[in-house]
């Protein structure tokens, strides 16, 4: 869908250019799902973009978004000479335009499946204010990228198998497992290359198998390299040549963080791939869990257990890369 907002927008920029309306309006085509005139698009007089909801509900407030740069209003608009009502929702910014975009798309979304242009507003705004309460900036912070580096890698190896396998994707949601498919869940981790490997464990869960279910660790070793041939946007773009479902997947990485926008400040990021390696947690893989505590209850006072694994002693949870992505492969036929 991103793809058909961008054409939208492509339409109306010549028109804007050469217009001396307040601002040009064109419809979003989305066949037999939408009516027409239910979702315009529009660029106003100061070059900034926004849609239009036609929506009757003067009831239900719109969202307090807290965002300067955005504007969510109910307007009375004549198009075509016939006066509606609507929900006029402008991105005052023109630096955001990529993320008003994935914004919009949220919205179009949630109008196909059924919300009510009020809902739809109120809702992808909460979500998106959800995603940028985490923002600090462009970039996170170093161990962040390397840690999405390390979950790319791991999508990259499922892509080359089949496409639709980056659908059991969870990382950037902060869900309890990086990835699941079926039966199977996967912990994904990346360091730098030091004296001795090692990962973090953040939480007595993590590395805690559901039952039913069966865990996998796959840790990514990485060397800084600035002529290395590892950067997220250099896996991102080997991952949407290979699959179709591009728009839900660019989805998935602004969740993480990430914008195109700023791939070039990415791109700085550079890393060569020392080694990939698979383990399956058993119930004796080294790990800290609630059995460690009287009545196998955590104290209160403890509010929070983060420790470090060595991989160099972990040789008997080893498996082949190959069998886990084909576990994982025969998992979703």
């Amino acid at each position: 869908m991103l793809e058909d907002i961008k054409k939208t927008w492509e339409i109306l920029e010549p028109i804007r250019e050469i217009s001396k309306e307040d601002f040009e309006i064109c419809p979003f085509e989305v066949s037999g799902k939408l009516k027409t005139d239910s979702v315009l698009f529009f660029i106003n007089e100061k070059n900034q973009k926004g849609i239009l909801l036609k929506d009757d509900n003067l009831e239900t407030a719109l969202p307090k978004h807290g965002c300067s740069r955005l504007e969510i209003i109910r307007q009375n608009i004549s198009v075509e000479g016939i006066e509606n009502k609507y929900i006029k929702v402008t991105c005052l910014e023109v630096s955001l335009n990529y993320a008003f975009s994935i914004l919009v798309s949220r919205i179009i979304q949630l109008l196909i499946e059924g919300s009510s242009p009020t809902a739809a507003t109120i809702d992808s705004v909460n979500e998106l204010r959800k995603l940028l309460s985490r923002s600090r900036g462009p970039l996170p912070k170093e161990e962040e990228i390397i840690g999405l580096v390390g979950e790319l890698i791991f999508i990259l190896s499922l892509v080359e198998k089949r496409q639709n396998l980056w659908k059991g994707w969870n990382g950037p949601f902060k869900a309890s497992k990086d990835y699941t498919q079926s039966d199977i869940d996967v912990e994904l981790k990346a360091s730098l290359q030091s004296g001795e490997p090692s990962i973090t464990v953040n939480n007595l869960n993590q590395l805690e198998p559901v039952l039913g279910r069966s865990l996998f660790l796959f840790h990514s070793t990485l060397v800084k390299n600035p002529s290395g041939d590892i950067s997220v946007p250099l896996l991102v773009k080997k991952i949407v040549e290979k699959i179709d479902d591009k728009d839900n997947f660019i989805n998935t990485l602004f969740a993480a963080g990430y914008s195109i926008e700023h791939e070039d400040m990415w791109d700085s990021f550079r890393f060569s791939l020392i080694e990939k390696i698979s383990y399956k947690v058993t119930e004796d893989f080294p790990r800290i869990n609630q059995n460690f505590f009287i009545n196998s209850s955590v104290p209160d006072s403890i509010s929070k257990i983060r420790y470090d694994i060595g991989l160099n002693k972990l040789d008997k949870f080893k498996i082949e890369n190959e069998i886990l992505i084909n576990l994982i492969y025969q998992s979703y036929e």
